[in-house]
């Protein structure tokens, strides 16, 4: 099945009018800071697919007036917490556009604008950073060091393929922050703002970018480059592990809502969308050598080189990936490791999202610690609710 299953678009607007299409990330939005009102104001106006950029853009919009309204009167907090929805909101607008046009390009100016004034008006310690890469550019990230530590551990945080490094952690309710560990998020190539710069993503240039990130927090004050882990959700499940079998320097892996071998359901047996926005975060638009280049896209030939403690976490009913590919994983792994499996969830997991993010902190905490020796094995099973 190839992307010419796109044009069948009676399929997907019938799907729009019957299910709401952001249903399913309902739960995921809410933990990185979305409102349940925005949302469902937003997802009421989206009918059919083409409306979706519309009808989020005029939610970010709506919150961005009410941030500089706020600003204005001088009220910095309230004009924070609206500036930080607006650039939350501006995210799907952008990230929905696959290709680099005037419109993605003005709606990410107005993302990275609001989430600066956000940083601006609530006074957290946060900043916008640049990660030198290779050819001259640099890897944008997003720096949440622990107020008043130094030499805390850290957490590279890499979101999936059509999330962005200002969703998480949601910096009103940072999970890693509250156990001492700081975090750095990145947008790593063909990621969310690399994109609109033209840092496509390559077969095995995600590793040198973790690299990259590596190096920048070796030199930081705030940070103990010896306990450097990395979460990585959905795609970010494949290349996290990348990383870390490339980089001994990473002390813990997190590979959730996982990806991790053949990419045949994903991209061949999924929604064209997703075979269509990796096409263009890989500047690869000749189908052909794409599916060539996705057949390469698998952890089999790396899962012997990852030393650190790992741990994979997924729904059992995954849509993209069959469960039995996250076991082949876990049992190739040579490293300690530990396997969640949430009963009765899909890909993003959303009905038990509040209590896998407080999860994966303490187990992030606790592999930064050094708790996890040789030998260790655990495979968890989470009832369903």
């Amino acid at each position: 099945m190839r992307t010419e299953r796109k044009g069948q678009k009676w399929i997907a607007e019938e799907f729009y009018k019957v299910h709401d299409i952001f249903a399913f990330r309902a739960m995921m939005f809410v933990e990185w800071g979305f409102k349940q009102a925005d949302i469902q104001r937003t997802n009421a106006r989206i009918k059919i697919p083409g409306q979706a950029t519309k009808a989020w853009e005029k939610t970010a919009e709506q919150q961005r007036v009410l941030a500089a309204e706020a600003e204005g009167r001088g009220h910095l907090q309230g004009a924070a917490e609206f500036y930080h929805r607006a650039a939350l909101y501006y995210g799907p607008a952008a990230t929905l556009i696959h290709a680099n046009t005037d419109r993605k390009r003005r709606l990410y100016g107005l993302l990275v604008e609001c989430y600066e004034r956000f940083v601006k008006c609530s006074g957290l310690p946060i900043q916008r950073v640049e990660i030198p890469f290779e050819g001259g550019v640099t890897i944008p990230g997003i720096f949440q060091p622990v107020p008043g530590v130094a030499k805390a551990p850290c957490a590279i945080v890499v979101p999936g393929m059509d999330t962005i490094k200002e969703y998480f952690p949601n910096p009103y309710n940072n999970h890693f922050h509250r156990r001492g560990i700081a975090t750095l998020s990145i947008d790593g190539p063909g990621q969310g703002e690399s994109t609109v710069r033209g840092t496509w993503v390559t077969l095995d240039n995600f590793e040198r970018a973790g690299a990259a990130a590596l190096d920048w927090l070796a030199a930081r004050p705030e940070v103990d480059g010896d306990r450097v882990g990395l979460y990585g959700w959905s795609m970010g499940s494949y290349w996290g592990p990348r990383v870390a079998a490339y980089d001994r320097r990473l002390k813990a892996c997190v590979g959730a809502m996982g990806v991790y071998l053949d990419k045949d359901v994903i991209f061949n047996q999924g929604r064209p969308a997703y075979k269509e926005n990796y096409m263009y975060m890989s500047n690869v638009h000749d189908e052909a050598a794409f599916d060539r280049m996705a057949a390469q896209m698998t952890l089999e030939p790396l899962a012997h080189k990852i030393q650190c403690p790992t741990l994979l976490a997924m729904g059992e009913f995954d849509e993209l990936c069959p469960l039995e590919d996250a076991f082949t994983l876990y049992r190739l792994l040579r490293c300690p490791k530990e396997i969640w499996v949430f009963e009765d969830e899909n890909h993003v997991m959303g009905g038990r999202l509040p209590d896998f993010y407080t999860l994966v902190a303490d187990w992030m905490a606790d592999a930064l610690a050094g708790k996890f020796g040789p030998g260790h094995a655990r495979e968890t099973w989470f009832p369903p609710r």
